[in-house]
């Protein structure tokens, strides 16, 4: 078999250049959210997937003792920074001590794994008792008819149904799962998700699955994020 892409530098380079993904102010509110309605208040967490190292820096900035772990090359250069290892969750160990973390965050990672149950298990021993993680992945039952696959890499769906059963059997209780826009001012005013599921069933196009389409950036996030839905999975090492 050949090498996995992902362990190739090109592909958070071509993938997730500051280029096509500049820096803003999404991982700041998506932190911030977690914070208010998840974590609770700030500690050691681990982020699984840490890419670029976005997420590693905002939880930072908002109190928190971050470590990151990724399977890319890249993020042996923000080891300076920041406690990151570079691992394949598939095949190495958990590169830390069991208990070691308060928290777990993991966003757009476990979608990549042909064994994602490796995340599950072992983001779950790495947990202190009474911690908590949060996995996001995209929802297939929204994604199915092609966003899933503007990453080529995306190998392993997952449905509410079939995430909480992931985390269940790991060892995590209380799960719950829920349908995520990445639109914050939904976060702030759910009344407005009729308005955002109206938009979802218009036949726009967007980018970057459409390339040629012509919305402005504003608006071409509010139709993407309006059909391209999360899944936001949350449980309690007890």
């Amino acid at each position: 078999m050949g090498k996995n892409i992902l362990e190739d530098k090109s592909y958070l380079d071509v993938t997730y250049s500051f280029k096509t993904h500049p820096k803003g102010p999404y991982p700041n509110r998506l932190a911030c959210h977690l914070i208010k309605n998840y974590y609770g208040k700030p500690g050691k967490i681990l982020d699984i997937g840490c890419g670029r190292g976005d997420y590693l820096e905002v939880f930072r900035e908002l109190g928190f003792e971050v470590s990151g772990i990724d399977i890319s090359p890249s993020v042996e250069s923000m080891s300076v920074k920041y406690d990151v290892r570079r691992i394949d969750l598939e095949k190495d160990d958990f590169p830390y001590s069991p208990e070691t973390f308060d928290f777990i965050f993991s966003k757009s990672v476990v979608e990549h794994m042909r064994n994602p149950f490796a995340l599950m298990e072992k983001s779950f021993s790495g947990l202190k008792k009474d911690g908590i993680a949060v996995i996001m992945t995209p929802s297939w039952e929204h994604n199915y008819w092609g966003p899933f696959y503007i990453d080529h890499t995306h190998v392993t769906p997952f449905t509410r149904t079939s995430l909480s059963e992931a985390m269940i059997i790991a060892g995590y209780k209380d799960v719950k799962v829920i349908y995520f826009h990445q639109l914050p001012f939904v976060w702030e005013y759910p009344f407005l998700k009729p308005l955002v599921k109206m938009l979802s069933i218009m036949p726009f196009s967007y980018r970057p699955f459409k390339q040629d389409s012509k919305w402005p950036e504003g608006f071409n996030k509010l139709i993407r994020f309006s059909k391209e839905v999360m899944l936001l999975g949350v449980g309690y090492k007890k």
